[in-house]
């Protein structure tokens, strides 16, 4: 149940971020990193990504396919196996 729940937040959270992504960046303001490297409305393609990794890494955390990508690939630097 508690995984269900975190996976509908972020995914809720993610969905959120895309669709009102023009109030949060009136609200946050222009992100220079974003400006300089994605060049104009970088900002905006960074909130845009930030939603869609928020819903895809949502997604595999309830599948359980998060745990089993992190083994596989982080987990390997600090010797982890799952279970």
């Amino acid at each position: 149940m508690k995984k269900i729940l975190i996976a509908l937040t972020g995914i809720t959270a993610g969905m959120m971020l895309i669709r009102y992504r023009e109030s949060v960046y009136r609200f946050t303001g222009k992100n220079s990193w974003a400006e300089r490297v994605l060049g104009q409305g970088g900002t905006i393609t960074i909130l845009v990504i930030v939603g869609c990794a928020s819903v895809v890494l949502s997604i595999l955390y309830l599948t359980g396919a998060l745990d089993i990508l992190l083994a596989n690939t982080i987990g390997k630097l600090f010797k982890f196996q799952l279970g």
